[in-house]
Parts: structure tokens; sequence; C-alpha cells
């Protein structure tokens, strides 16, 4: 890519560059809350990838222990033709062997019980990840390797992206995501900047590198950012609320119909 790309950082680096405001003690019953269903739907491109996780949300007092649905119904419809039927792999995991396709629309459909929850999703067009490497420079008083990719944005609003990156198998939990706002038709360099407070975590030689890249539509990008911003503080009202979902009936979660792609480097 030439010179003039658009440099973009991490979305976590710049808002944790703000500065936190004054807080307030606020007494919340947190021992009388109605437990939630949360389902994280996602379809991509490629072979094997209908995918459903179904869970509940815990009370305070119960063990820090995932808690998989395993009596729920879950289907995955494009538009036109008949449904697609998951099978339960265990603790919540609903999966199939499909794929999708840019530009078209695909339903949900979960049922547990008496609940039905749905939501839909079109797949946006794909744009390539064009290189991945990583940038030297220093942060927060060390010298750190980051991960960085190059894509070239196409024209026309609209388009956003989230990264996901991996180190030698074990995810980063960072939320890296996106949009056109500001690189519409450009060519990007976008760094992955985490904030992992101990220096063992960083990048270094001798690491598998693997970055994945998904094109996402509009209401999943609100769903990321506002899970970002909520979970960082950064939202206006008197307390975080809950991420902004596409899943209608009353479950907390996302269903996403995306493209994917990805690439692996060796840092020497």
């Amino acid at each position: 890519m030439n010179r003039s790309a658009f440099f973009v950082y991490g979305f976590l680096g710049l808002l944790l560059l703000v500065a936190t405001g004054c807080q307030k003690v606020i007494q919340v019953d947190i021992n009388n809350v109605n437990k939630k269903y949360v389902i994280e739907g996602t379809l991509t491109d490629r072979d094997d990838s209908y995918s459903v996780i179904v869970s509940q949300t815990l009370h305070i007092s119960d063990p820090n222990l995932f808690d998989g649905v395993d009596n729920a119904i879950v289907t995955i419809a494009e538009a036109g033709k008949a449904p697609v039927l998951l099978q339960h792999k265990g603790n919540g995991l609903y999966r199939a062997n499909a794929s999708g396709k840019p530009g078209a629309t695909y339903q949900l459909s979960v049922k547990i019980g008496g609940e039905v929850f749905t939501a839909s999703s079109t797949m946006p067009q794909k744009v390539k990840l064009d290189s991945l490497y990583t940038t030297s420079r220093v942060f927060v008083g060390r010298q750190r390797l980051i991960a960085t990719v190059e894509f070239k944005d196409p024209p026309g609003e609209g388009n956003a992206y989230r990264f996901t990156q991996f180190v030698d198998g074990r995810k980063e939990n960072t939320i890296f995501v996106t949009n056109d706002k500001l690189i519409n038709g450009r060519n990007v360099v976008y760094e992955l900047l985490t904030f992992a407070g101990d220096a063992a975590l960083d990048l270094k030689r001798g690491d598998n590198l693997t970055v994945e890249m998904r094109c996402i539509n509009k209401a999943n990008y609100d769903f990321w950012y506002s899970l970002a911003q909520s979970g960082l503080g950064q939202s206006q009202s008197a307390s975080p609320g809950n991420p902004a979902s596409n899943i209608r009936g009353g479950a907390l979660g996302y269903f996403s119909a995306n493209t994917l792609d990805k690439k692996d480097f060796f840092i020497k």
C-alpha cells in the first residue's frame, strides 16, 4: 500500500486515553434481577460456520461458571430458503455445516420452552485483508510490538470492521472495531493496540500471530461499540447499560452474518 494510507489505532486505544470523570455511589438491588438468556450467533462465508451459543446470565451469588442452555431449538434461514436446524454440541453450543454469502439476509430463531427469540442480519460485501505485520513503538513506557493490518476500504459509506487477535492460538479479548466514517475509500493501516499491564503478555519474537477480519453490518457494529463503551465506563448514562442488541424477544447478545478473512504471521 502507498504512504498515503490512513492510520487508525485500535478502538480501545483511543478510549483509554480519555480522562475519567467524577464518580457517584449508587445503591442497586442486584439480588432480585431476573436472569436473561444470552444468544451469540454468527455465520460467515466459510464452510461449517453456522454457530450459536445459548446461555443465561448469572445472579451475583451464583458460582462463576458458564451456564449453557441445552434444550433450545435453533434454526437459521436464508431469505427464501428452508431453515437449517443447528445441532446441539454440548454446553449451549449449536452448530451446522453451512456457509453464507455476501448480500444475503439470514433469519435466526431460538426457541426455549415457550419463549421465542429472533434476529435478522444481512452479510456485507467482503473486503480483503491485504497484509499483517508488526509495528514497533514506545507505549506506556516500554517498547512494544503491535499487530498491524492493512486493507482498502471500498467507496461508499456504511462499511464496518471487527478484528480478533490470536497469539499462539490464545485469543486476545480486546475489542477491535471501527467503521468507515473517517476512512471511507482509503487505504487503511490499523494498529491493534492492546493494554496488557503485564509485559510478559506483549508480542515477542517467536510468537505465532493470527488476525481475523470480519466485515460486519451496522447493527453488529453498534453492539460491539456499545459493549466496549460500557466496559470502559464511557457511557453518558448514570450507569452502564446492556450493549445494543439486534435480538428480539428480550434476550441479550447479537446475531451476525459477516464475511471472514484472516492472516497468520510468525514474528521473527
